[in-house]
């Protein structure tokens, strides 16, 4: 046959011709776990009996897509999307399945899928609201169907083709009733009437499980307690053995009088003190408990089963809840009054049963249900998170994302297994931090999830972490568990921080840069004011000399425009990436040299002394002949800006092996040691003050560390108050194969220039 769907298709295909199968493909065989050959040549009433579809799939009459539950060769179950394609005029036809994503039970409900392999309880899941069954064990299937056959006969199958005359029954009325209502149903001793077993008597419950809000599956356990309900009924036919039986029987016995008395208490009640206050204060007993209702509430007095008895009324599975400070009971109790000939009350029997284990099981089972859709998110969203009782903070779990996460903080926790059961309080016992947290969290975490945010230091590193505290609930809708989920959002703070510091540093660059145009600005305004008021006086003869000086004073301050311009213009260039580096080998102790003398004039005028050192005639290096000298000439100028008049400026070329270590050293008045981490830092400034002694826009340095370390080299500094500073330069000893095409050729003029430029802000 030539296949009407393409078969390259990934989704699992089908092809028939003529109502048989011709093809297959490798994914349907994947999904079904059937391989080609038990397919190839089965018909589609075979097909939909081997997969078990309940429905039966009419592909002459329907094309659109059909939701229902398929089965693999395993029993298990998948839901799937079938579409039918039907060619009419050749007799060909395909069938094709699309699984649903995260649809699998043994992954949604897995505690439940664990539970069934131990076949001591019987459990079947239900399909909802359709309520076909897929999955139960065998178990189930021994206490509930009339025949004790296999249950993979019944998978696929409607409840009521497993429950002998469902419709109608009282357990059809419970079923729809759970159905309606979504709640929760157990029903102990329920009764089931089979034409061959006869009567059984099961333990049973109903655990609707929702998924995204809705019900999506039934859980239905039952455990047989026909033999206690045979024995509880051989009790009352054989009155010779009742007092025996009586005392030996696993379920509390009371017998009291009209006044509330007990005459009779059974071996299970007196092993049991807080039953004998049932009967409220009997024999000077003092009563301290509390006795809750199914809603967890405080029972009135009016409301206990042993009063209602009294008043004759009859009591059947009456759930109460006894507390007593740290010990809590969960019971079921049944009884009834007994009357004499006349009518009369002449004794009430209270049969208390302990559910404790049973609550505990469906509480369980309720829980995990939470737990599994959480932590699949979760492990999804690749979180770490704990789970730990409430309110002991006890840890119950946690995967490996949140154990790494907690070893990296406490390397104490030398297992993953090691800390469960560990409390939380004593595994971060020396954290202050973390413990005020969890007292905030027991102390708000109501009925909604609790949000906080926490910085962790691990190895210097600063770590900053959103903390979801999340609560389970029980059956009785208390929170009795607790999820903590960490989400990592360091990236987000640092990003945050980074923004804030832009932003400040921005404020400090109008700040300072508009002081450092201000003051030539002013300077050149107000020459330019008293040149005007000569020349309006005819004094240009009288003031010529005052002339030269104003005219000095105005170009020394174009020339500080000019330079702080460059510099701004430069370290724009250096933080987009766009400025040039253009090495060259070049004698470094020559060009060196060469600026010392350059600068020799401006370091008279000031009343100092420059000393050129080396300790070696040569040395070829790779060098931006450009940005070497306006490495140098900045720190020059600075040290010549900071020293005294009579001081000493000392600059030393030492060969040092794979570095050329070149130093300006001063005996001026020094850096303060606090300044000395940030003094390369753009637009830092030691003194701030708008009366500072010494001029500066603090982005000098700044260029200067950019410009050494794209020659791969690095720059420190070392100073004492009233000492000097010492500039220290490490150059790589290293060359390149191709000088730069760019030549160094600046004429005597353009050298005055820049000098002019560089020592612009130092004043006479």
């Amino acid at each position: 046959m030539t296949c009407i769907l393409n078969m390259n298709v990934q989704n699992p295909i089908l092809n028939f011709e003529d109502n048989i199968v011709t093809e297959t493909n490798t994914e349907f065989e994947y999904l079904t776990n059937y391989n080609r050959k038990e397919l190839l040549g089965k018909s589609v009433a075979e097909i939909c009996g081997m997969l078990r579809i309940h429905s039966p799939i009419l592909i002459e009459e329907t094309e659109n897509m059909q939701e229902c539950y398929i089965f693999t060769k395993e029993n298990n179950p998948r839901e799937v999307t079938i579409f039918c394609k039907v060619d009419n005029n050749t007799n060909k036809s395909s069938i094709i399945l699309m699984e649903k994503m995260h649809s699998r039970i043994e992954d949604r409900l897995s505690y439940a899928v664990s539970i069934m392999n131990d076949n001591e309880i019987g459990i079947a899941i239900y399909s909802f609201p359709d309520l076909y069954i897929l999955k139960a064990n065998q178990k189930f299937s021994y206490n509930v169907s009339a025949t004790n056959k296999k249950i993979e006969n019944y998978l696929g199958k409607s409840i009521k083709e497993l429950f002998h005359n469902f419709n109608g029954s009282q357990f059809e009325k419970i079923i729809l009733s759970t159905v309606k209502t979504g709640e929760n149903y157990y029903e102990r001793e329920f009764k089931y009437q089979y034409p061959i077993k006869g009567n059984i008597y099961l333990d049973s419950s109903l655990v609707p499980i929702y998924i995204n809000g809705e019900i999506k599956y039934l859980v239905h356990t039952t455990i047989d307690v026909t033999e206690n309900v045979v024995m509880r009924k051989i009790i009352n036919e054989q009155k010779q053995e009742l007092e025996a039986i009586i005392e030996n029987m696993t379920d509390e016995m009371i017998i009291f009088n009209k006044y509330g008395k007990y005459i009779k208490l059974n071996k299970a009640a007196r092993a049991n003190p807080i039953c004998y206050n049932l009967v409220e204060k009997s024999n000077g007993l003092q009563r301290k408990e509390e006795f809750l209702d199914k809603d967890g509430k405080l029972m009135h007095p009016d409301e206990m089963p042993l009063r209602k008895i009294i008043k004759g009324e009859k009591i059947n599975n009456f759930r109460i809840t006894e507390r007593n400070n740290e010990v809590i009971l969960h019971k079921e109790l049944s009884g009834t009054p007994i009357y004499d000939s006349e009518g009369n009350f002449i004794a009430g029997v209270v049969v208390s049963h302990d559910i404790s284990e049973s609550l505990k099981y469906e509480e369980n089972l309720y829980v995990k249900a939470q737990y599994d859709s959480l932590s699949r998110i979760i492990e999804n969203m690749d979180l770490g998170f704990s789970r730990v009782t409430y309110p002991e903070l006890d840890i119950i779990d946690m995967n490996n994302k949140a154990y790494n996460r907690l070893k990296k903080a406490n390397p104490y926790a030398s297992c993953h297994s090691c800390i469960k059961g560990k409390n939380l309080y004593d595994i971060y016992k020396f954290e202050a931090d973390i413990i005020k947290m969890f007292d905030r969290v027991r102390n708000s975490l109501a009925d909604r999830s609790h949000i906080e945010l926490y910085k962790q230091t691990v190895a210097e590193e600063e770590m900053y972490y959103r903390i979801i505290f999340q609560p389970l609930y029980d059956i009785s809708n208390n929170i009795c568990e607790m999820l903590i989920i960490g989400i990592d959002i360091t990236e987000e703070v640092k990003a945050k921080n980074i923004i804030e510091d832009a932003l400040k540093l921005q404020d400090e660059i109008y700040a300072n840069i508009s002081h450092e145009l201000k003051t030539p600005l002013n300077v050149i305004y107000s020459a330019n004011q008293v040149m005007e008021m000569y020349l309006s006086n005819n004094l240009f003869e009288d003031k010529k000399e005052k002339f030269h000086d104003y005219n000095i004073s105005i170009k020394q301050n174009c020339f500080r425009l000019i330079k702080l311009i460059n510099n701004i213009v430069d370290l724009s260039k250096i933080k987009s990436g766009f400025t040039k580096f253009n090495p060259s080998n070049e004698n470094i102790v020559e060009v060196i040299e060469n600026i010392v003398e350059s600068v020799s004039d401006y370091v008279i005028d000031k009343e100092l002394n420059i000393i050129f050192d080396t300790d070696i005639e040569e040395k070829i290096i790779a060098c931006d002949h450009e940005k070497i000298e306006r490495i140098m000439l900045n720190i020059i100028s600075n040290a010549i800006k900071f020293s005294n008049p009579g001081g000493e400026i000392f600059v030393n070329v030492l060969d040092k092996g794979e570095f050329v270590e070149i130093s300006v050293k001063d005996n001026g008045i020094g850096i303060e040691k606090m300044h000395l981490g940030s003094i390369f830092k753009r637009f830092y400034q030691e003194d701030k003050s708008l009366s500072r002694n010494t001029e500066g826009s603090g982005i000098g340095l700044s260029l200067v560390k950019s410009f050494v370390e794209m020659h791969d080299g690095k720059i420190s500094v070392e100073s004492e108050i009233g000492k000097g500073s010492a500039f220290i330069i490490k150059l790589p000893s290293k060359v390149v194969e191709q000088n730069s095409d760019i030549k160094v050729n600046m004429n005597i003029k353009n050298k005055t220039e820049l000098l002019s430029i560089e020592f612009s802000d130092i004043y006479y």
